[in-house]
């Protein structure tokens, strides 16, 4: 597999999902599972069911999560993150390839567990600014108010509401000048923004997706994997 790809070059852009991914697990739904929420479970499978957006299923989830923050950050503080990832940072930079990370999640987890592998994230722009030592991020905004985690979503999309943050539109916003766009991916908000990539690394529910569309991909179980093949 890794004989037939072209290494990773300065005419690369790549862009990585975070939940599943960077994350080994789905932040949302770890929090929601060990909360015991009955009415965010079903929530999430009318989501997946494609009965009510990511929007409302998010925004109605994590108002349900009436936990202090502190006792939160520790549940986030505890969840398992793949720590090959800055090993694949570490081989982007080195090659002058810009690196962005996608996520349908929020900010207010995301920034703090990248910061536990020794990354500092910051919001993304497009086009991506000159690399600066941060790790652009494109995510949906979350903040701690007494009535739970309020959640917004600056990054949404007019023409689809499928997804709180539109990885299509940024990946089509961001690939102009880019020789290959670079996706890694797991899971259903990867799905749509699959699709437009030239190089396509997935895993779990997006792994059988492209199997049932039939499209090109390469498995992979940890960023471990991306740097063996990409090096």
């Amino acid at each position: 597999m890794s004989e037939a790809l072209p290494p990773l070059n300065s005419g690369d852009l790549v862009l990585c999902d975070f939940d599943g991914t960077i994350a080994l697990s789905d932040t949302g739904v770890e929090v929601i599972t060990r909360l015991d929420l009955t009415a965010a479970w079903d929530l999430e499978y009318q989501w997946r069911r494609g009965e009510i957006g990511s929007q409302a299923c998010l925004a109605a989830q994590w108002a349900l999560v009436q936990l202090p923050r502190e006792r939160l950050e520790a549940l986030l503080d505890g969840l398992p993150l793949d720590e090959s990832f800055p090993a694949f940072v570490d081989l982007c930079r080195s090659r002058e390839v810009p690196l962005a990370v996608l996520s349908d999640g929020l900010d207010l987890y995301l920034y703090r567990m990248l910061a536990r592998l020794g990354l500092r994230g910051c919001p993304g722009e497009i086009p991506l600014p000159l690399a600066n030592g941060c790790l652009p991020v494109f995510v949906n905004h979350g903040e701690w108010t007494p009535q739970g985690v309020r959640v917004e979503f600056p990054r949404s999309s007019a023409n689809c509401s499928d997804c709180g943050n539109c990885k299509t539109e940024e990946l089509l916003a961001l690939r102009p000048g880019y020789q290959r766009v670079i996706y890694v991916g797991d899971g259903y908000s990867d799905m749509c923004a699959a699709r437009h990539a030239d190089l396509l690394f997935a895993k779990s529910h997006l792994a059988e997706f492209c199997r049932r569309e039939a499209l090109p991909f390469q498995e992979f179980a940890t960023f471990a994997d991306l740097v063996e093949i990409l090096d």
